[in-house]
This record gives structure tokens, sequence and C-alpha cells, in this order.
């Protein structure tokens, strides 16, 4: 989406997901908090108090959240508590359930911590609504992260870009192997945890509406959770079988073409057999207007069809990385970089 643009442009996107990152970091962070706080909860002291206040109140727009106060006794001293729960701000709580719950006058269980007595709630543990508003939260802080990295990534290739455009490169056997894919498990899994979260947001709401079980929403989140493991373990997997690597054999004076682009298989080409490498400009055109991106391709001697063009990867890089990762294989092969070219119609 943002091929070749000028640093003064990711300087401004910079800008912009700093704040998105600040707002969004204090809503999960309040998430974060009020849930752990209620896991730990757990361990409070229960007591008996008495309901002094217990009022239904506006929280947003007409829902009904919960003004109560409580008061408890905790080694001979009083205390007045005010908190149902620590995450009772959200909207799920039903303010009238909880005042026919807890009438003014009834004695009930206080729970209150036993390092700070004054510390208390009426109901502890972690429930179905805090773990559906992780839920929620999970897919935009997911897109954030990986637009942290992607915005990490242009940066440091506009200030200095790594050797052979920063790919994974390794020798094996006396093999060089270039790992042309640029999803890793980790990526991979953060992906499809995005995904699964976002998924299943909409049939928790319409079959559960916004205050679900506790059980439910932990089989849920188990799901979710393997979703996100098994893409990562499938990716490591694709990466470990090295379908995806470009391989220089400098003995054999080969190079083996990654199964990418519509090859069905990993095609080794004779050193012989190839005249040079270019770039592929790629035009996308998008609503905010026509991008360029360059795919490095191989250009190989065919003889039945001429020069044909081997592209190593199936998507675009922007251009100094396509440049940099193509001057780096020109000189491992003593190859002829022959230019940039617009990429056929029918090849993308």
């Amino acid at each position: 989406m943002f091929w070749g643009m000028a640093k003064s442009t990711l300087y401004v996107i910079l800008l912009l997901l700093v704040f998105w990152t600040v707002v969004i970091g204090l809503a999960d962070g309040f998430v974060l908090t009020a849930t752990g706080r209620e896991f730990l909860a757990r361990d409070f002291v229960p007591t008996r108090g008495r309901i002094v206040t217990s009022e239904i109140k506006q929280y947003v727009m007409l829902h009904g959240g919960i003004n109560i106060e409580y008061s408890y006794v905790v080694r001979g001293r009083e205390y007045l508590g005010h908190c149902y729960r620590y995450d009772e701000r959200q909207t799920s709580l039903d303010g009238a359930e909880i005042k026919r719950k807890y009438p003014q006058g009834s004695v009930q269980t206080v729970y209150y911590d036993p390092r700070k007595p004054s510390d208390s709630v009426l109901s502890t543990g972690v429930a179905g609504a805090d773990l559906m508003l992780l839920l929620f939260a999970t897919p935009v802080s997911v897109a954030l992260v990986l637009l942290w990295g992607w915005l990490i990534a242009r940066l440091r290739e506009k200030r200095r870009l790594p050797p052979a455009g920063g790919l994974r490169v390794r020798e094996q056997g006396g093999i060089i192997r270039v790992r042309m894919s640029e999803v890793s498990a980790p990526v991979a899994g953060m992906y499809a945890l995005g995904v699964a979260a976002f998924a299943a947001t909409f049939p928790v709401v319409v079959v559960n509406g916004l205050a679900p079980g506790t059980e439910p929403m932990a089989w849920l989140w188990a799901a979710v959770l393997a979703t996100a493991v098994l893409a990562g373990v499938w990716q490591a997997w694709r990466n470990a079988s090295g379908r995806f690597d470009l391989m220089i054999d400098y003995l054999g004076q080969t190079v083996t073409l990654p199964q990418t682009c519509g090859r069905t298989e990993r095609l080794t080409v004779p050193r012989r057999e190839i005249a040079g490498v270019s770039l592929l400009r790629r035009v996308s055109r998008l609503a905010s207007g026509n991008h360029d991106s360059y795919l490095p391709a191989v250009a190989r001697l065919d003889g039945e069809r001429g020069v044909r063009r081997e592209r190593l990867m199936p998507w675009g890089w922007t251009e100094e990385r396509a440049r940099g990762f193509t001057h780096w294989f020109c000189a491992q092969m003593g190859l002829e970089f022959k230019g940039v070219e617009d990429e056929p119609p029918d090849a993308a």
C-alpha cells in the first residue's frame, strides 16, 4: 500500500501511529489491569458486610450502571467500600440486576485484600465479559503491533539497507540458502490471532449478548489461541521445508528457484542458462492512486521461448530493497543486472 513512499510520509504515519498506540494502549491498559485485579481478587478474604447504598446510575447513554456502597469490619475497624467489581465501568454490567441481588440494607459477602483491608469488592474472579473485552481489543492490538513492525522495517530501509535486502541468508553444505518467504512463524501466528479474534466477536455478541458466560468465553479463547499456535507451527514447517528458499550452488554452478510464482516445485537452473537478473515493475491501481512495487526476476534462456523471466517471489518490494537484493544476488553468481522493466500484464 505504501511502496516507495518518501521518508517524510513515513514520519507522518509514525506520528499518527504513535497517537493511536497511546489511545489503544490506554484502553487496553484499563481492560488488562481490571481483569488482572479481578483474577488476583480470587485470593481475597471473605467477610460479612451491610449494603449502605444500592442505586442504578447511568454510565453510557441509556445503560444503567451501579452506584453501591457497603460497610464491613476487619480486625475491629470499620471500612466503607464502593466497588462492586474492578471492571464495573464496562457496559455489560446490568445495574438493575445488581441492585436486585444487593438491595440496600441487606447483609452480603464482602471480599477484601488481607494486606490492604480498605481494598474490597463484592464480586471476584474473571467474568465472561472481561474475556469478551479482551477478545474485542485483540484484533486492533495485533494490527498495531504488525504496523509498528512494518514501519520500523521501512524506516530501517530508508536509513541503511541490510545485506541481501534484509533476507535471511545461511550456508548449508556448501550451498547458500536465501529464505524468500518473509512471513515468519511468529508473524503468521499474530495474523491468525487477529483474524480469529475478529471472526469470533460477532458470534459472541449475537449468541450471548454483551454478558457471555465465563466458560463459553474460556473455550472460545482456547480456540482462538489454538488457531494462532497452529498457524505459527504450520508456517514454521513451511519455512523449514526449504520450498521457499533460493539456493545458490557454487560448486554445481546452479541456482534453484523457490516454489512460488506458479511453480509447482522448485526449479533448478544451470548458471549457463541465466542471462542476468532484472527488476519487474508492478503497477498496482488502488483508490489512493497508482503504486509501484518491484520483483526480482531471473532472465532464463529457454530454447523454445527465448528469454523467460522467472520471478523469485509473488509480491513486490520497495525499489530500494529490490535493488539491494538483486545487486547482492548478481554479485554472488557473477550475473549481469539487466535493469528495470515493466512486468508483463499476464505475469501479475
